[in-house]
């Protein structure tokens, strides 16, 4: 009871740090921000990091950009994402016209900083959606993290469920057996033609053994 008690609160605490954020960053924003915290504090913290490659990959973001910083920009700006046409155009804003004390948040204790690594990894999300026109949800990114995917099959699947006109809420339905049999061989000869273009070394059998091994 103990153990759950503290991660419950702990939780509570980021959110509430979110939360006091909406009037600068926006709800929808926030609304992101508070769902993949609501994942539990380890899972926010992978998720965050995937979402991290995920956009140094599409170019959204430089390697050495941090999450917290760009969460902390964010709660600092007078503009919003409303503000910008684009969320490539309010990310640059962020990072080039932001000033933000650095000693400073450092100096921040865990959950203010997860709280700010959170409300970047949401802003990057909605970056990762524009980039590639599509919606991918904080779900989504929890269970590709499970997995353990790479950065560049997440990418790859995202892509593929969006040419094959999928919702990649779907996927989570396919790796729990939540769909149909009809269903459900759509999205695995999808997801074998995927990997097929991601690992063409490995022969047939390999590839539907892996897409089969991505069901939880």
């Amino acid at each position: 009871m103990g153990i759950w008690s503290s991660i419950c609160s702990g939780v509570s605490s980021v959110c509430s740090v979110i939360s006091s954020a909406v009037s600068a960053v926006g709800s929808k924003v926030a609304d992101v921000a508070t769902s993949i915290a609501n994942l539990g504090l380890e899972m926010a913290n992978k998720v965050g990091e995937a979402i991290h490659k995920v956009g140094v990959a599409l170019g959204i973001l430089q390697p050495e950009d941090k999450l917290q910083e760009l969460g902390e920009k964010a709660m600092l700006s007078e503009k919003k994402p409303e503000d910008f046409d684009t969320i490539s155009d309010y990310i640059d804003h962020l990072k080039n016209d932001v000033p933000i004390d650095k000693e400073k948040l450092a100096s921040l204790d865990e959950k203010e900083l997860l709280a700010r690594s959170l409300i970047g990894a949401a802003i990057t999300l909605k970056g990762i959606n524009e980039k590639l026109d599509t919606i991918v949800t904080p779900e989504f990114m929890s269970i590709v993290t499970k997995q353990e995917l790479e950065t560049k099959a997440i990418i790859a699947t995202i892509e593929a469920y969006k040419e094959n006109k999928f919702n990649t809420s779907d996927y989570a339905l396919y790796v729990n057996d939540g769909l149909s049999v009809d269903e459900s061989d759509k999205h695995c000869s999808v997801l074998v033609s995927t990997y097929q273009k991601l690992e063409p070394e490995l022969s047939i059998d390999q590839i539907e053994d892996k897409v089969m091994g991505l069901k939880i």
